[in-house]
């Protein structure tokens, strides 16, 4: 910063009791976050320090990290192609694998539907977290605290869960992105018992990829079930990724339902022309479609044509990122 480059901060007239020490460094740390955000609107890049974690109560069915980085796995597409289904359907070969530790499961759409496809009871969003702060201080130590309790509140059987909820306005959580996406990160990818696997179902269209709400991912699968929009879709999520410049290791395209050969070949073209891999075709599948209709957890699936072809995709997934799947790690 040059010496000309002034910096303006409005300094707080809040004197803590001399015993106060809690309140002293929420002060600090919120003082703190707003410094960086300045800094951060102001076009400085800003390396955050590594932050101590605070887990005040640690599940009983966590269990230590053993590996050495989560595989952040979303869906994205055009809206009505299928990526709440699939991300099901990953999650239910995640959690029937032997030796698969930790699963997080985040439905970042505002409608929150994949809570339902998984059967999910007794859970609560992020956006009625944050609701609670509205119009009031958020202390950035106090929004992490809230953030574990959270994902502890949402366990279930075989994996825990992270629904997003409505946003600000129209889904959007602006004021406490920064502090969100440091939460993500402290006890989600690298805290003491961070997620082996995480699946998200990112919200329709790009805006996600725009506003770099989808930059942990290690892994995007983008869905399309043929159509014009769906494979133009496609085409914007990638440039759209390469222009905010969000890193991530491996890009996939997966057909949905789509029977025609000729239609296929075209999607697999797309995504050579694109430097992508193409997972081939989840095929229709009625007892998928009456879950699905009816509400139903697809959990309830025990065999069908679709959970093998996921089965395949998973190992392709994993083998493309150099880890080896957990059954086979004996």
């Amino acid at each position: 910063m040059s010496e000309d480059d002034t910096l303006e901060l409005e300094i707080k007239d809040e004197t803590p009791k001399p015993d106060s020490r809690t309140q002293l460094e929420e002060m600090l740390e919120e003082n703190t976050e707003r410094v960086v955000n300045i800094l951060r609107d102001r076009g400085y890049e800003i390396i955050e320090p590594s932050q101590k974690s605070e887990l005040d109560k640690v599940s009983e069915t966590r269990q230590k990290s053993s590996f050495e980085e989560s595989q952040v796995i979303g869906f994205a597409g055009k809206g009505g192609v299928g990526k709440t289904t699939l991300s099901a359907l990953l999650l239910a070969v995640l959690a029937k694998k032997e030796n698969t530790r930790s699963i997080l499961a985040v439905d970042s759409d505002p409608n929150t539907c994949l809570p339902g496809m998984l059967g999910a009871k007794n859970y609560s969003t992020l956006s009625e977290m944050v609701e609670g702060y509205k119009g009031g201080r958020l202390p950035p130590r106090k929004f992490r605290q809230e953030f574990n309790s959270l994902l502890l509140q949402n366990e279930q059987e075989y994996y825990d869960l992270l629904p997003m909820g409505k946003g600000e306005g129209q889904g959007c959580y602006c004021s406490v992105n920064n502090l969100l996406q440091s939460a993500f990160r402290e006890f989600v990818l690298e805290g003491e018992y961070s997620y082996e696997y995480v699946v998200v179902d990112c919200e329709a269209g790009i805006e996600h990829i725009a506003r770099k709400t989808s930059a942990f991912l290690s892994d995007l699968v983008i869905v399309t079930d043929g159509s014009k929009m769906s494979l133009n879709t496609i085409k914007n999520i990638h440039s759209t990724s390469k222009d905010v410049n969000i890193e991530i290791d491996s890009k996939y395209v997966l057909a949905n339902q789509v029977n025609e050969e000729e239609a296929l070949n075209e999607i697999e073209k797309i995504s050579n022309e694109l430097g992508m891999i193409f997972l081939g075709n989840i095929p229709e599948d009625k007892e998928v479609e009456r879950l699905t209709r009816k509400g139903e957890p697809i959990s309830e699936l025990s065999s069908s044509p679709p959970l093998k072809k996921m089965e395949e995709i998973e190992s392709k997934i994993i083998a493309v990122n150099g880890r080896s799947s957990p059954d086979k790690a004996k």
